[in-house]
């Protein structure tokens, strides 16, 4: 592949940013390295950005965290690179093999599902000091707090809650914390997810949230959890894996 930087968002959006790269980079070098990267493709729908590592068969976020949606799209990279349907690797945020299934549909539209064995969820209830009851899932690289609530769409008011939140729960040392407002109608969910990630302390309303999904998943027993872009993510659960599907696009390719 002689492509060295893509963005490839999941089910309409929370567009990854990944470089390939020949070696592995310390972890001051990813965080920086990722930060430039991350500002050079937000024009183009970035909210994260990682690094493919192929020759050590291995995924980093930028900040070093768990994310649903970049697992998939490194699988894309991975399967594309090896010319394999199948694929598995290893990433930052989580302790085991990520096992990756691409089915391509044209040149830049893909379904990818990946499947994570043994994968830690830890999950609680919590009340806050307003009295709002939410649910806490830990999967250990990135944390999220779960409120059903509807959405406050003015930016300074989900980011002061978030923060608010954050301190509130002690979560201030971890990774990465996604505050997540959901919506219930019937047997559908709507997510709304606000990502704060540590190291590299970027704050977005993403447009879509594999990780999120996860929890919303575990938490209200949804499957097919719909994204701020209107387009659903799939989760499923066994009692030894994590199972996430959805469409991914290539949206760009740096020449």
């Amino acid at each position: 592949m002689k492509n060295k930087v893509f963005v490839i968002t999941a089910a309409g959006g929370n567009g990854t940013a990944i470089e390939i790269l020949e070696k592995p980079l310390t972890r001051p070098e990813y965080v920086k390295r990722g930060n430039e990267l991350l500002k050079r493709m937000e024009p183009f729908g970035a909210e994260q950005a990682g690094f493919l590592i192929p020759k050590i068969n291995h995924f980093e976020m930028a900040g070093g965290e768990f994310c649903g949606n970049a697992a998939r799209s490194a699988a894309l990279l991975f399967s594309e690179i090896q010319q394999k349907q199948k694929v598995s690797f290893t990433m930052s945020g989580y302790k085991g093999m990520v096992r990756g299934r691409v089915k391509k549909f044209s040149e830049r539209i893909y379904e990818v599902e990946c499947v994570f064995e043994n994968f830690p969820i830890k999950e609680k209830e919590a009340k806050l000091s307003n009295g709002q009851k939410v649910k806490i899932v830990d999967l250990e690289g990135i944390i999220h707090v779960i409120i059903e609530a509807p959405f406050p769409k003015e930016k300074e008011v989900y980011q002061n809650t978030h923060k608010e939140i954050t301190k509130e729960l002690n979560l201030e040392r971890r990774s990465a914390v996604g505050v997540i407002w959901i919506e219930k109608t019937n047997n559908t969910v709507k997510m709304h997810p606000v990502v704060w990630v540590r190291e590299v302390d970027t704050f977005f309303y993403e447009t879509s949230c594999g990780s999120g999904a996860i929890a919303v998943g575990k938490v209200t027993g949804i499957c097919s959890i719909i994204q701020p872009t209107g387009k659903e993510i799939e989760v499923r659960f066994t009692p030894e894996t994590v199972i996430l599907k959805s469409e991914m696009e290539i949206v760009h390719i740096e020449k």
